[in-house]
């Protein structure tokens, strides 16, 4: 199902930007959170600042702060928060907020995004975003699912760009990049729009250590628009509309062995060379968002509808994966959500803020694996080599799903400032949701902030979370269909004798989990600033994720029964005269046990072992940091940041881990002032200047997926102009 053709992403994105450029816009100055003109003194508490409303730290970045993290706009999303305290990265652009992972959630002005089905596209381009703030941990009643992590994006806004911005991006791995932004008023009505295109032969992280990476294209197109009117001098109409369609191919691993033994029955599949293999991947999302806002006195509403789309197509290699892994799937998901979100604020007095609000939203999902496959019986085991044995020509077996779900979820809290230095915010939320199960929770959150001095503040914070598995990827697999095949165990193909008939496949559960933080913010002068957070989350039926089905890297959630999860956070933000340093560094520990849902993605031995062992997640790494420096002095800014992760788990039960791993990567870019009514800027960025070979996953930890190393050294230039 093709709602909006790619093909004519670009072409919506020209014309809006030629639309823009046409209107009589005001002659008022562009503000200076262009990246195109001079950047203003960093202000050092847009970065590291406790927010009284949550009674807890948030770190915020704005669009100037973006600009000198590496690539600035042209980079990923996920590569922008990499620079976040707490956040480390994983293979396929997958990020992990204290080391758990990527179920967190996006407000974007307000709103809660839909989920859409997880891939390797970004859907959010930092080039929208005006202002983005990252919360994580025990949050207020008013953020639902906030368990895995909460992005607060600020959009940019027609009333203050005035004007539009023409760039070229691009550079080493064939990348180019152009994209066109604009955005203005007339009258009562402001309007930004955001268009761009990239091509590049690193779609996805290398399978290997090599520089290049091989059949690993991509061409993805993105548009966003965004329109606010003023009904009143009190009340808006905002619309907001996003469509990306990107295309992947699925990187091959060359010399690879055949997973199977072809017998006399089987003579004749062809063979198949693992460099040239053909696997791609097609993904899809689109949303559109009506929301109006009204101020009455004290009191504030929010109501919007919301509507988003998500698609994944995987497409195989039919011949060369059911001669490598004894399996072939095309897997076909998709998800439509429809929702009403409504929020209140009311100051009642002085002392109370009191916040109130309703989510629903049905939801309908379709999931299609059409699965080609070889015959397997316990007793057809190679009893050498450990290989499944084929001796027939495959067959094909369609499992599929359709599932309507609906969610209910409402809150209400008190802000209270109980004396001037001490503000209490207590609250309560209920959250249903009907979908492949039924299951609801009442959940008390509650957090205190003491502001010691002027300049040091202290919190405490308590929540309960209820966090419901993705519809769009919680499918059940009918096992039984499968019986007797290469598809069930470890790796597709390594069906044992003392297997079930038919293996356990439960369903997966909402996770539940009481989460604590405390924390400290210290503001040293104006100019230097630190944030510290120690937290610990106990949950029960707790969610990760693991690989999908086939060669397929669409990820399917499990269960384990429990987990605990703790660490530590520093950040420290200085800021001072175009100098801006920042350093993040966190530590952090998860031990999960017992796998209890989607049971026959996995070797019965490992379900046997974590069964009775406490194991670390796959994705934890004990220390994960980052850091960067810029200066600006006039017209130029110089800037370099680093990464660094001390290596995921991998082996048998995550047992042991990768070797750490850290990245440097800087940039240059000048502003000229052309023509009066346009300015340019020519940017220079180097990605992994020493050209550092790390892995990021080697595939052997539990559910891990494919191997995946990190991104060689990489040159890129461009140019942008406004106007």
């Amino acid at each position: 199902m093709n709602l909006f053709p790619h093909r004519y992403l670009t072409i919506i994105a020209l014309l809006a930007a030629i639309f823009g450029h046409g209107l009589n816009l005001k002659a008022d100055d562009k503000t200076q959170n262009s990246a195109l003109t001079v950047l203003p003194e960093f202000i050092v508490s847009d970065s590291i600042q406790t927010d009284f409303s949550l009674g807890k730290n948030t770190y915020t970045m704005d669009q100037s702060q973006l600009d000198v993290t590496a690539q600035g706009a042209n980079s990923t999303f996920d590569q922008m928060l990499l620079h976040t305290p707490g956040v480390s990265q994983d293979k396929d652009g997958e990020i992990h907020f204290r080391g758990e992972d990527a179920f967190y959630q996006i407000y974007l002005n307000g709103v809660l995004l839909p989920g859409g089905i997880n891939g390797f596209n970004q859907e959010i381009e930092p080039r929208i975003i005006d202002k983005v703030s990252f919360k994580v941990g025990a949050l207020p009643a008013q953020y639902a699912f906030g368990n895995y992590g909460i992005i607060d994006i600020q959009t940019k806004s027609g009333s203050s760009l005035k004007g539009g911005d023409l760039s070229i991006y691009g550079g080493s791995y064939d990348t180019i990049h152009p994209s066109v932004s604009c955005g203005g008023s007339e009258g009562k009505t402001a309007y930004f729009f955001s268009g761009d295109f990239l091509h590049n032969s690193l779609g996805i992280e290398n399978p290997t250590p090599s520089a290049q990476a091989i059949h690993d294209d991509t061409n993805q197109y993105k548009a966003f628009g965004y329109i606010s009117h003023e009904l009143t001098d009190a009340s808006h109409l905002n619309f907001i509309f996003s469509a990306s369609h990107a295309d992947f191919q699925i990187p091959n691993i060359p010399n690879l062995t055949p997973g199977l033994e072809f017998q006399e029955g089987a003579a004749g599949f062809p063979v198949a060379d693992s460099a040239k293999l053909n696997d791609t991947q097609t993904e899809q999302n689109y949303y559109g968002i009506v929301s109006y806002q009204q101020t009455l006195g004290e009191l504030s509403l929010q109501l919007s509808e919301v509507n988003q789309y998500s698609r994944v197509l995987f497409r195989p290699d039919v011949n060369g994966d059911l001669y490598f892994t004894g399996v072939a799937a095309r897997v076909d998901r998709d998800i439509l959500t429809n929702g009403l979100q409504g929020d209140f604020t009311y100051r009642s007095s002085n002392a109370h803020v009191i916040r109130g609000g309703l989510l629903v939203d049905t939801k309908a999902a379709h999931a299609k694996n059409t699965v080609s496959l070889f015959g397997a019986q316990g007793d057809d085991i190679d009893p050498v080599n450990d290989l499944s044995v084929a001796k027939a020509p495959p067959f094909t077996l369609v499992d599929q799903h359709y599932k309507r779900a609906y969610d209910f979820n409402a809150y209400l809290q008190d802000e209270w400032k109980i004396l001037d230095p001490v503000t209490l915010n207590y609250g309560v939320r209920y959250d249903w949701m009907n979908a492949y199960v039924n299951a609801k929770q009442v959940s008390p959150r509650a957090s205190i902030a003491y502001e010691a001095t002027k300049d040091t503040v202290l919190y405490v914070s308590y929540a309960r979370y209820f966090v419901p598995p993705p519809l769009e990827s919680s499918a059940p697999t009918n096992v039984a269909l499968f019986n007797e095949t290469t598809l069930l165990g470890d790796g597709a193909v390594d069906l044992r004798k003392d297997s079930p008939a038919v293996p356990a496949d439960d369903p997966v559960q909402p996770e539940r989990s009481n989460y604590f933080d405390l924390g400290l913010t210290q503001e040293f002068s104006s100019s230097l600033e630190a944030g510290l957070n120690v937290y610990y989350k106990r949950a029960t039926d707790h969610l990760d994720n693991g690989e999908g089905v086939g060669a397929s890297n669409i990820i399917t959630p499990f269960n384990y029964a429990k987990a605990s999860i703790y660490g530590v956070e520093l950040s420290v933000d200085y800021a001072h005269h175009g100098f801006y340093a920042y350093a993040n560094l966190a530590a952090s520990q998860a031990w999960v046990r017992n796998i209890v849902s989607n049971q026959f993605n996995f070797d019965p031995a490992l379900l046997d072992y974590v069964a009775t062992h406490d194991v670390h997640l796959d994705q934890t790494q004990f220390l994960t940091g980052s850091g960067g420096v810029s200066y600006m002095w006039a017209r130029t800014k110089v800037h370099a940041d680093a990464i660094y992760g001390s290596g995921q788990r991998h082996d048998f039960a995550n047992q042991d881990k990768l070797p750490s791993y850290y990245t440097i990567n800087c940039g240059i870019e000048q502003s000229i002032k052309a023509v009066r009514s346009m300015d340019v800027a020519v940017r220079f960025d180097v990605i992994n200047l020493l050209d550092r070979v790390y892995q990021i996953n080697d595939g052997s930890g539990i559910g891990a997926g494919a191997s995946k190393y990190g991104n060689r050294r990489g040159f890129y230039a461009g140019i942008s102009c406004e106007y």
